[in-house]
């Protein structure tokens, strides 16, 4: 089973499972279900613990010395025994959360790569990362003044919204702030219907999440198949603190940040109540 997930860390994908053994208790039970996201080596302490390869065999086991300038770290169970010294290239994972519970320090050791966001499928919409030429057919389907009947503003033109789809697909000006955004592609007729979109902070494991769904198309439910898919994506590359901001008296977007697992708080901003995922904490900023 290890080796199984070392491949899958490999990919640069976070994984859950539940290791047997009792060598690690009582920081690990057996049959502990824990989370490990892909570990950065250099960054791994004494007392992490990380899922490594060590003279051939996988273990989530403690890092129990490191030796920087050599690139290594040194392999132990919880209960005294060495397993013995491997390099930074096959320190694969590292233990973020245990039975649902974060491990104080982990998060900030997880491997950051680049976030490209990817098509998503849905039963019945194709979720297509947003390009400048989408501009075109998105400016009839945002042209219905209703749309902004809660955000305010009003449609853009085709120029005007091609121009904002250029800045966004450009990317973020902050390097710690990634821009996720896709349309929605109706599969069948083949029409665009709707955006979604995820402001994220990689480093606090934090992203903001943002909806619109053509008048003709709402009460469908496309948006919260939507927003369902992007908080499934967002929980695969380590993002697990979502939040949304919605009119107290928007009912549809409601339902929609709910259905993506959010929560209201008391918390006002500008207007829209904050609404975020049952492990956001009460202090968590957007």
């Amino acid at each position: 089973m290890l080796d199984t997930q070392a491949d899958r860390l490999g990919r640069g994908e976070t994984v859950e499972f539940r290791p047997a053994g009792n060598s690690m208790a009582p920081l690990i039970a057996g049959g502990q279900r824990v989370r490990v996201a892909p570990a950065a080596p250099a960054l791994v302490e004494v007392g992490d613990i990380v899922l490594a390869r060590v003279a051939g065999t996988v273990y989530l086991h403690l890092v129990s010395a490191v030796d920087a300038p050599r690139r290594r770290v040194q392999i132990s169970n919880n209960r005294g025994r060495v397993n013995g010294w491997t390099g930074h290239d096959r320190v694969l994972g590292i233990c973020v959360a245990g039975d649902g519970l974060p491990r104080p320090g982990a998060a900030a050791k997880v491997r950051r790569t680049p976030l490209r966001p990817p098509a998503l499928a849905t039963a019945r919409l194709d979720l297509l990362p947003l390009r400048p030429e989408h501009a075109d057919e998105m400016g009839v389907v945002l042209a219905d003044p209703a749309l902004y009947a809660f955000t305010g503003g009003a449609p853009l033109s085709r120029g005007a919204l091609r121009a904002r789809y250029e800045r966004l697909a450009d990317g973020s000006p902050d390097p710690e702030v990634v821009w996720a955004n896709w349309v929605l592609r109706l599969r069948g007729p083949g029409r665009l219907v709707g955006t979604v979109q995820a402001t994220i902070t990689p480093a606090r494991g934090l992203a903001e999440l943002a909806w619109v769904v053509g008048v003709p198309w709402q009460g469908d439910g496309f948006a919260s198949e939507a927003a369902r898919a992007l908080a499934a994506w967002l929980e695969g590359v380590s993002v697990s603190r979502l939040v949304a901001h919605v009119r107290p008296d928007h009912a549809a977007s409601a339902a929609v940040a709910r259905a993506c697992g959010l929560r209201p708080t008391g918390r006002l901003r500008d207007g829209e109540v904050r609404w975020q995922s049952p492990g956001g904490g009460a202090g968590a900023q957007a």
